[in-house]
């Protein structure tokens, strides 16, 4: 856990833009090339601070193909996005910015705060779970990971959720490839008890999920079918 307790702002800059990426990139790992086109710098930069990112435990890197986050550098990642994303809503509803002045605003103060303040302006503005941008702001559970709803393997049969939240890795690469993506519409339509699921995905395939990935699987639930 020490690459968790030593990121530096530039470090969670380049984690936080992963995660950006992750939602809606359809295949992992992610290119370093897009990662340095978001943060507007160059590849070779990009690329040593990857290095640095894996030396650390937080990310992996595959020559070629792209980065990926290890479970650590998730955690970290989606914290920073919870901040960020929290601190939108207050830019916009309580001080009426426009979404997009309050998204350059929430990315200098995204690292401003702690865990503990993020949770206390969660509270503060009665827990959102959407982001100005519609974008799923991440809860926190009592041992630390981030998530907003409930997991799929709690879900019965003839129910509908949005996806908000993926296991990273070759998980989300393959669920992604099925077309479940973040905030994407799912359909269960069989259940077992904390076991395995028959889901349709929004662009109408249907696949098996196990018991074990069923549990890693987040989502808003909506109305019945």
């Amino acid at each position: 856990m020490e690459g968790l307790n030593n990121t530096t702002e530039s470090n969670q800059m380049y984690l936080v833009s992963m995660a950006r990426l992750a939602e809606v990139v359809e295949d992992c790992p992610i290119p370093v090339s897009q990662v340095a086109e978001l943060l507007g710098v160059t590849s070779v930069s990009a690329n040593q601070m990857i290095h640095h990112l894996e030396e650390m435990g937080l990310v992996t890197y595959t020559p070629y193909k792209g980065v990926e986050f290890t479970e650590d550098g998730w955690k970290s990642a989606v914290k920073t996005l919870r901040s960020r994303r929290l601190w939108e809503v207050f830019l916009v509803e309580k001080l009426q910015y426009g979404p997009q002045e309050a998204d350059i605003l929430a990315c200098r103060l995204e690292h401003a705060i702690s865990e503990e303040t993020a949770q206390r302006l969660a509270e503060f503005l009665d827990w959102p779970e959407i982001s100005p941008q519609g974008k799923a702001i991440p809860q926190l559970d009592p041992v630390g990971f981030l998530h907003t709803g409930s997991t799929i393997n709690s879900m019965h049969a003839n129910e509908r959720g949005v996806v908000t939240a993926l296991p990273p890795g070759e998980e989300r690469a393959y669920l992604q490839h099925s077309g479940v993506n973040i905030g994407s519409e799912i359909d269960i339509l069989a259940s077992q008890i904390d076991g395995p699921c028959l889901i349709k995905t929004g662009n109408g395939i249907t696949i098996n999920i196990s018991s074990e990935l069923s549990n890693r699987i987040w989502v808003k639930p909506e109305s019945s079918k």
